[in-house]
């Protein structure tokens, strides 16, 4: 007996930490619709940002290390100059923030400084550097080029609200009911909750963060009339700290809770206003659970990356290897830069390795009709990277979906196979009111009333 109480304690502390059902995380993020859906998120978000370097590199482009400048002229306490180069913000954006996710994901193994900053030595001794460097990189954007930040973030975040939508409703009900729905119904949901659900949800901290600082500003305003400021603007001051404190919430909030902003909409089908309060309370009310999720769901991450990364690269190398020696059967070319022996597919696919799985080749290096194909490989290649970047992305939005329906169990004592579903919803014919029944006309005096079939039957006169 004693032994049963034990073995069923265990199983009920188990449960309890989440671990069995965050472990299912790394099989739900490899679901192909979610892989293909978060592939295509991907390469739009990538087209915008391409584009929109080439909009705003026309009269010049900045230098690669442009972040890493801005991070020590912000702790030296010294202005800033922006580098001159060739790049554009898009790009030193992404090759800086891409270092850092590198750097966040393998901090287990205590290399993590070594992909970050390469002229911030000073920068690495600050906790947590990875999460400090992706915060510092996002402030360079805002700071330095807050149009180009207004029209690309409102973009991707309506491009990630309709497929990351997605992939968190196909999520919940692989989850909650162990189901699979199609990708065409998952896009569709989340096009029905698109703009009053996915798009609002992270908007509403900002809206009002931001309202409540132009609330302050006008204060500050006020505070500037001279008498008339100084007495009841300094009486009043009270208010801008109260502010201060709510803004500073509401980015915590954001913080912790962005995560489940879109799983909450995905599993309830309600609105973002529903999903804001949903996800801050069930953290708030559950932080220390917060945290445990958390923690095992980053380490796991950790540890599916370091397995996808791997089979990746060996996949890439064996393709490389084997159709470079087909190459060259009979000999290698001296035709690289320093007139070394090559094969034509490393003249095609140039450098490769752990860290570069893909480099284009450089200029003046290939005949007109090489580059022909130069392409296409860059093409196929690419795709195998960004499906290995895809199951990273589909990892964070399935663990945010587990880690939310966690959270609800624990704090409304909801069972995990409870989730909104489009069918149970009321159909139009249940919801549309009944028209009332006219009333009968009264019989007139004298005329006997209709006598239907259930009077016959009270008086054991069947109908004919």
């Amino acid at each position: 007996m004693s032994q049963n109480e034990s073995t069923h304690e265990k199983a009920d502390w188990l449960d309890g930490s989440g671990l069995p059902h965050l472990l299912r995380i790394a099989g739900m993020a490899a679901h192909p619709g979610k892989l293909g859906i978060v592939l295509v998120a991907l390469i739009l978000t990538l087209a915008l940002g391409t584009i929109l370097d080439w909009c705003w590199s026309i009269d010049g482009g900045i230098g690669d290390q442009a972040i890493a400048q801005f991070v020590a002229a912000r702790e030296l306490d010294q202005p800033y100059v922006e580098p001159t180069g060739e790049s554009g913000v898009f790009a030193v954006w992404r090759d800086h923030e891409v270092r850092c996710v590198r750097a966040l994901l393998g901090s287990w193994s205590g290399e993590a400084p070594a992909v970050l900053f390469s002229g911030g030595s000073r920068y690495h001794a600050a906790p947590c550097p990875a999460i400090t460097a992706a915060i510092s990189g996002c402030s360079w954007l805002v700071r330095q080029h807050p149009f180009y930040f207004i029209i690309f973030g409102v973009v991707s975040l309506l491009i990630w609200s309709w497929g990351g939508g997605a992939v968190c409703r196909i999520a919940a009900l692989q989850f909650a009911r162990d189901e699979k729905p199609s990708v065409p119904d998952a896009l569709r949901f989340s096009r029905r909750h698109l703009f009053d659900g996915f798009f609002l949800a992270p908007c509403i901290p900002i809206v009002f963060a931001a309202f409540i600082m132009l609330l302050m500003v006008i204060g500050g305003a006020v505070l500037r009339i001279p008498v008339l400021g100084d007495v009841f603007g300094g009486l009043a001051f009270i208010f801008s700290l109260l502010g201060g404190v709510a803004v500073a919430l509401l980015a915590v909030g954001l913080f912790v809770s962005g995560h489940l902003f879109w799983p909450a909409v995905a599993a309830e089908g309600q609105d973002a206003y529903d999903s804001f309060s949903r996800a801050l309370s069930y953290t708030f009310t559950r932080p220390w659970k917060t945290i445990l999720y958390a923690i095992i769901t980053f380490i796991l991450a950790g540890v599916c990356w370091l397995v996808v990364r791997l089979f990746t690269y060996a996949s890439l190398a064996v393709a490389r290897t084997v159709v470079a020696f087909g190459t060259s059967p009979f000999g290698w070319w001296n035709r690289g830069p320093t007139d070394e022996p090559m094969s034509k597919l490393e003249m095609l696919w140039p450098r490769f390795g752990p860290d570069a799985l893909y480099t284009w080749p450089g200029s003046g290096q290939l005949s007109w009709y090489e580059y022909i194909s130069a392409f296409f490989i860059a093409v196929f290649v690419l795709l195998v990277i960004g499906l290995m970047w895809s199951y990273l992305i589909s990892f964070y939005f399935s663990g945010s979906t587990v880690i939310y329906f966690l959270l609800r169990r624990d704090v409304d004592k909801t069972d995990l196979e409870d989730v909104f579903a489009a069918d149970e919803a009321p159909s139009d014919a249940d919801s549309s009111p009944k028209s009332p029944s006219l009333p009968e006309a009264p019989a007139s005096p004298g005329e006997h009333p209709p006598i239907s079939s259930e009077d016959l039957a009270v008086d054991g006169q069947a109908p004919d």
